[in-house]
């Protein structure tokens, strides 16, 4: 314990939670056959990490979710850690998408269950509120990069859609 006064619950409903991320998601699909192919390979700052990878890595957080969530994988570091290869392509990506966001579109589950995590035991709302908000400030960073070189590829994130998500304050931390 660290002294911290922490709420770890939630502030946002499953389904707010659940929107949030399929509004993320088809932001990352609408904005992907804009971003010019000389900037897939542009390292973001302070990472090891291409924008190519930063748009596969916000996808895989999504698809580990959902593994999670349907409990068919537990959700510890590796899975946290939500590594890419780079190597897939545009409709890989659309197609990932679009499955990710009808699988989220329907789900049902119960969202108080624990969770095995890399962190202890947490509640699968937990989980989703997480890896809503990862994605949130990935693409809060993916924003940031390509509108500074060109502000027609992606407009900016509606702050409403960050709100009640604890999400770093800053773009890059």
């Amino acid at each position: 314990m660290v002294g911290l006064d922490y709420d770890s619950k939630p502030q946002l409903s499953p389904a707010a939670l659940r929107t949030r991320q399929i509004t993320f998601l088809q932001s990352i699909d609408e904005v992907l056959d804009r971003i010019p192919d000389s900037l897939h390979e542009k390292k973001i700052p302070g990472r090891d990490r291409t924008v190519w990878n930063l748009i596969e890595h916000m996808c895989e957080i999504a698809r580990v979710y959902q593994s999670v969530a349907q409990g068919s994988s537990v959700f510890d570091a590796t899975a946290a850690d939500a590594e890419v290869t780079g190597n897939s392509t545009r409709m890989q990506i659309h197609s990932a998408i679009r499955d990710l966001t009808r699988a989220l579109s329907s789900e049902d589950h119960d969202y108080d269950r624990e969770i095995d995590t890399y962190f202890g035991l947490a509640s699968l709302h937990y989980v989703l509120e997480r890896c809503t908000w990862h994605i949130a400030q990935h693409l809060r960073q993916l924003a940031s990069l390509t509108r500074s070189m060109d502000e027609t590829i992606m407009a900016e994130i509606n702050p409403r859609l960050l709100e009640r998500l604890p999400i770093p304050i800053e773009v890059w931390d």
